[in-house]
């Protein structure tokens, strides 16, 4: 009877094992973020969408912003196209992962947007929070890692007309004051950054 109880707890020990592996520990960045909407209510879905800086924002369906000064002795802005939004950390604090020296940092503006410095300043808004960002392993549903900022909601605002799942939305964390938004989950993924400064 032990050798038989000890042969149907060895699976259950692997497969126990084989869980806490998967919802080890979370990837080192950089990484990029998107979307993840399931709905309950209605058929507007999104599957890792990315989210994109632009303006001093973040958002769905709306490319990514940057920029890279031409004529700067030993900066080849080849190396920069500035094709994606890509941040680094997210244990606290979050910031894009930008080469122009002093980085960008992100930030929840007081209005509740997801928000980011200009290059060359750290300076925050009034009102804005800067810290609370969290990265985590899921242990459910293939694993992921998700983004939270101190246990808020997020929400993805439409800031344009047309259908569901092409229109623009702005990304916020908590706000309740605006209409038509949906609320969302937001993954990370493993990327490599490619811009010199977002604008």
């Amino acid at each position: 009877m032990r050798a038989f109880t000890a042969l149907l707890s060895l699976p259950a020990l692997a497969l126990a094992a084989s869980i806490a592996r998967r919802a080890g520990s979370v990837p080192a960045g950089p990484w990029s973020a998107g979307v993840w909407r399931q709905p309950l209510n209605d058929d507007i879905f999104f599957v890792g969408d990315s989210i994109n800086a632009s303006g001093g924002k973040f958002y769905v369906n709306k490319n990514t912003s940057a920029y890279c000064p031409s004529g700067v002795e030993n900066l080849d802005c080849s190396a920069y196209p500035g094709t994606k939004t890509v941040f680094r950390g997210g244990n606290d604090t979050m910031f894009l992962d930008a080469a122009v020296p002093g980085g960008q940092q992100v930030y929840v503006a007081a209005d509740g947007s997801l928000s980011y410095t200009v290059p060359h300043s750290g300076a925050l808004p009034e009102g804005a929070s800067a810290t609370g960002f969290q990265r985590e392993r899921s242990e459910s549903f293939g694993a992921p890692v998700t983004l939270s900022q101190a246990g808020k909601a997020w929400l993805m605002c439409p800031v344009s007309e047309g259908e569901p799942r092409e229109r623009t939305y702005q990304i916020f964390v908590d706000h309740t004051d605006l209409e038509d938004c949906l609320y969302s989950g937001m993954r990370t993924y493993t990327d490599e950054g490619d811009a010199w400064e977002y604008v």
